[in-house]
């Protein structure tokens, strides 16, 4: 037993795994999520709050996706609205379910 965990020590050492972000690095990583999920210019995408999360370790991001005529097909003034939970990289939108966004936003105190 001994030998697997000096095993696993010496792996964990050689292999630490990616630096966990920072408040610095959400933005980025926010726009990055959003931007896989639907082709809009980067420039397209709003952060309205990033913060650390109450429930989770991490950050998470609120947001708006600017469209071309200001307004999109799930009736949200400004554009279509987005969360992103950092690290993960988890985006949700108003495509999504609207009431999902709904959720997310109360829930992380976006509005």
């Amino acid at each position: 037993m001994n030998h697997l965990v000096i095993a696993g020590s010496i792996l964990l050492a050689a292999a630490p795994g990616e630096a966990l972000p920072t408040m610095a690095d959400v933005p980025t990583l926010a726009k990055a999520a959003v931007a896989r999920r639907i082709e809009v210019p980067p420039s397209a995408i709003h952060i309205l709050a990033a913060k650390p999360s109450e429930r989770m370790p991490g950050f998470v991001v609120c947001g708006r996706v600017e469209t071309a005529g200001g307004n999109d097909d799930t009736g949200a003034e400004g554009g279509e609205r987005f969360f992103v939970v950092i690290p993960g990289n988890f985006a949700v939108l108003d495509q999504d379910g609207k009431g999902l966004v709904d959720s997310y936003w109360s829930a992380n105190h976006c509005e």
